[in-house]
């Protein structure tokens, strides 16, 4: 089980947007789309209320979204009435074998407590996907933890000794909430991916650059986030 209750907090988290550190994980996204979709229907894993969602479907794709928490489901739903949003029932998403042509995941699986229940996720994804699709995993790098950021604060004692499956906290300073996740190295990213079947993994770290207006920290020398594309 996800380490926090959206049921507490899905209106909040909800309220994040684009801004500052989280506007970098999804600068490159687009890029990343067009390189690998092979066609434009795609599944957003752990949609949560829908930030994700929306913007895969300002790129123009038919995108659907799933998710654990009903709580989240229902902020999604309010925010875009015409949108498709599932709930997965027994870690199963509604869906045929090979129903997608790319999939998508942001900020979910490091709130997945185990490397077995992340390999189950990321197995779940990769049956949905058609052949020759690509799974997007959007998540922390080794070093988010370690640095400070635009809006993403992580000076937390329990950061300095984490090691792969221990709890880290975040708190994101833009809509004043702090989350517990748990750490995992890109090693443990890489066995999850390999042992859920995929057959190629690349991996895109974004910096920050002039040209983005944002006066970064420490984003520009450092990647607070590693964005791994899986395909099958």
């Amino acid at each position: 089980m996800p380490t926090n209750d959206y049921s507490k907090t899905a209106g909040q988290y909800g309220e994040a947007g684009f801004v500052g550190v989280i506007y970098l994980a999804f600068r490159d996204v687009p890029m990343l789309i067009e390189r690998y979709a092979t066609g434009k229907r795609i599944l957003d894993y752990g949609c949560g209320g829908g930030r994700a969602t929306r913007f895969l479907k300002r790129q123009g794709l038919d995108a659907v979204g799933v998710d654990i928490s009903p709580s989240m489901l229902e902020v999604a739903r309010a925010e875009d009435p015409d949108g498709s949003y599932h709930l997965i029932e027994s870690g199963d998403t509604p869906f045929e074998d090979g129903s997608f042509d790319l999939a998508f995941s942001s900020f979910v699986f490091f709130e997945i407590p185990t490397i077995e229940e992340m390999t189950k996720a990321a197995a779940e994804v990769q049956r949905v996907l058609k052949p020759g699709g690509h799974f997007i995993l959007l998540i922390g790098s080794e070093q988010l933890y370690d640095h400070e950021w635009t809006t993403v604060k992580v000076d937390y004692p329990e950061n300095k000794l984490k090691q792969s499956g221990s709890s880290v906290r975040v708190f994101l300073t833009d809509v004043e909430l702090e989350l517990t996740d748990y750490y995992w190295t890109d090693a443990d990213y890489r066995q999850v991916l390999t042992d859920a079947g995929y057959t190629t993994i690349d991996l895109h770290q974004p910096l920050g650059v002039p040209e983005d207006g944002i006066a970064w920290i420490s984003e520009d020398s450092v990647p607070p986030f590693s964005i791994y594309i899986a395909g099958v």
